[in-house]
């Protein structure tokens, strides 16, 4: 009874759009209310507070941050030189180049929304200027985005690793083999797609020009091995290494390439507090919400109901990834996780899943959410910039959907692809 007062609350509060915090917090004090086991409302404010007492978050409000200032500092533009003269001369030269850019600066902001911000906002116009369909260059540009959040480092990685109680160190390196098949597999599609279409080659870059381009944004592309360097050799935590990533973005910034201006600092810090303050807040409303699901045994029930259709493993992480892939075509992926993780976590020890593997599918498998309707995140921010309908962009990603599934499916039930790095280095 408490459950379905739960969910009902829940869809309706959602429904008349009232946003997601407070729709998640109103049907957590619901479902206490209904249980009627004399639990006192006032650890609701406590648990609100407590969810996100953990050290480890500070590194999401760092991460955020670090992505606003690098930004600013004028990163993109010389990720973007540099990935034209690497890989411009190959069939549909700024499709190529979309991809790469993508990949070197997800790496530093952590954030696909950023990504195609940033990223998009330059390219989608100037690949529609050398004859690109607009529905195409939104489609590869959100699609690309998306190995920003699996490559480090990483926000939801972070998030799963509070949740899940894992190391951080180990997830980031486990991110990176799926991020890069990933970017690979859509360098591949995009020189397919761009050669039956003729799409323009640029010049070959010469040597100097590559060394000069490299020298460029050197900085910007070191940072990412400067965290996880420092963590792996023990110098300092995640939440440390974000720390030490704003330092060293701000001194980029100012002092290096010097397009970041004393006078830009407040404008971009509050950008960033925007961001964190909505994170936080999902975050803490969530983990209430979670934490009521769990006082009414949602996990055991769902292990029973999961254990009385098969033990098998295989068919268990099919159905799971099947549940994910759906609850992520509707709701943004932090909030999902921080919802269903709590619930789904015990079954792992279970089924012989290891929470390192399990995190980097689940993460890869939300990302897929950010790139199809009716949510899609990323391709709806992409067709904007694209000014393409969204259904003509939903229409274009179907090779990159196709293309991510098919990674899903490898790093789901090749779990060596994502735990080889993390054992090497450990």
């Amino acid at each position: 009874m408490a459950l379905t007062v739960l969910v009902v609350v829940l869809l309706l509060l959602l429904i008349i759009g009232l946003p997601l915090p407070y729709s998640l917090g109103a049907a957590a004090i619901a479902g206490l209310v209904a249980m009627g086991d004399g639990i006192p409302l006032t650890v609701v404010p406590q648990r609100f507070v407590a969810g996100i007492n953990n050290f480890a978050f500070m590194a999401i409000p760092f991460f955020l941050l670090v992505g606003d200032l690098m930004n600013a500092a004028g990163i993109t533009r010389r990720i973007i030189r540099l990935s034209n003269a690497l890989v411009g001369h190959l069939p549909g030269g700024l499709a190529q180049v979309n991809v790469v850019s993508s990949m070197f600066f997800g790496g530093i902001s952590g954030s696909a929304t950023a990504d195609t911000a940033s990223i998009g906002s330059i390219l989608i116009p100037a690949m529609k200027d050398e004859g690109y369909d607009p529905a195409f260059s939104a489609a590869l540009t959100a699609s690309s985005s998306t190995a920003g959040p699996i490559i480090p480092p990483s926000i939801l990685l972070v998030l799963y690793g509070v949740i899940a109680g894992v190391s951080i160190t180990d997830l980031f390196l486990a991110g990176y083999v799926p991020g890069i098949l990933l970017g690979l597999g859509l360098l591949a599609v995009s020189y397919v797609i761009s050669k039956r279409r003729g799409y323009p080659v640029h010049s070959r870059a010469s040597l100097r020009e590559v060394f000069v381009a490299l020298k460029e944004s050197a900085w910007a592309v070191f940072m990412p091995f400067l965290i996880i360097g420092g963590m792996l050799s023990g110098i300092f935590t995640v939440t440390e290494a974000a720390g030490v990533s704003v330092v060293y973005g701000l001194v980029v910034g100012l002092f290096i390439y010097g397009d970041l201006k004393f006078r830009d600092i407040p404008g971009v810090l509050a950008q960033a507090m925007v961001k964190v303050g909505t994170l936080m807040t999902v975050a803490a409303a969530a983990l209430i919400f979670a934490w009521v699901l769990t006082i009414m045994q949602v996990p055991q029930d769902l292990a029973e109901a999961i254990f009385a259709i098969t033990r098998n493993p295989l068919l268990i992480l099919l159905m799971l990834n099947l549940l994910f892939l759906f609850v992520g075509m509707f709701m943004e992926a932090k909030a999902a996780m921080l919802i269903l993780l709590p619930v789904i976590l015990p079954l792992l020890p279970e089924i012989g899943v290891d929470p390192i593997h399990f995190g980097v599918v689940i993460v890869f498998n939300l990302l897929i959410g950010l790139i199809t309707p009716p949510v899609g995140l990323c391709l709806n921010l992409a067709a904007k910039i694209g000014e393409v309908r969204i259904d003509r962009a939903a229409t274009a990603a179907f090779p990159m959907i196709g293309l991510m599934l098919a990674v899903l499916i490898l790093i789901t039930y090749v779990p060596g692809v994502v735990l080889w790095l993390p054992n090497l280095l450990n």
